[in-house]
């Protein structure tokens, strides 16, 4: 998870003024925040704007574009549709390397509003297809809430390391290090980590984005 592009969740004040963009490959921030504002800037997009067009206010997008704020898996795709653009597609255009690989310091890692604990890292955010790939690491305690959610989709995952509880239409499976769940996501899942070390999977999912 070192690997991964990392946000803090702090929100700070910010200027008002547009900082002045950095060329392509000096930036030393290589956070998904850069890849955001060029995108927008490409696009005549003042911050006012996008604000409008996602409901966000100017001073959070601002500060998702300095990486001061992490978004929401929700958020990202939020602000991505309103840049007429897709996650995948912004990451092939700026990175310039084929779709097909994504190096380390690509991941991009994200939170889930109201899911204290639980870090996702898109593995594969250039992919721009059907098939999701995580890293899903749940903290000692932590869970995906007391009610069971479902979507449209399949899901497969594979525990690394730790240990996690999880329920899926009801029955409970307690997984260990090796431990392999597949189901169809649109029956009632939930999950949570009873051990005192991270619990870390790799996770994938189709549709993208849930």
């Amino acid at each position: 998870m070192m690997d991964a592009v990392t946000h803090l969740l702090e929100e700070g004040s910010v200027s008002t003024e547009e900082p002045v963009p950095a060329a392509p490959g000096t930036s030393e921030n290589n956070g998904i925040g850069q890849h955001l504002r060029r995108e927008r800037l490409a696009r005549g997009l003042t911050l006012e704007k996008l604000a409008d067009k996602t409901g966000l206010s100017r001073s959070y997008l601002s500060n998702v574009e300095r990486d001061v704020n992490s978004p929401t898996i929700n958020t990202l795709r939020t602000i991505v549709d309103a840049l007429g653009t897709t996650l995948s597609r912004l990451f092939r255009e700026l990175d310039r390397e084929p779709s097909a690989l994504t190096r380390p310091d690509q991941r991009v890692e994200l939170t889930r509003a109201g899911v204290p604990g639980v870090t996702y890292t898109l593995l594969n955010p250039k992919h721009g297809g059907q098939l999701e790939m995580m890293l899903l690491e749940v903290a000692p305690g932590a869970s995906s809430g007391d009610n069971p959610h479902t979507h449209g989709g399949e899901e497969v995952g594979l525990l690394l390391s730790g240990e996690l509880d999880y329920w899926i239409a009801g029955v409970h499976y307690h997984l260990t290090p090796g431990d392999c769940v597949s189901f169809n996501s649109s029956v009632p899942h939930r999950y949570s980590n009873p051990g005192d070390i991270p619990a870390v999977c790799v996770w994938t999912e189709t549709p993208p984005g849930h």
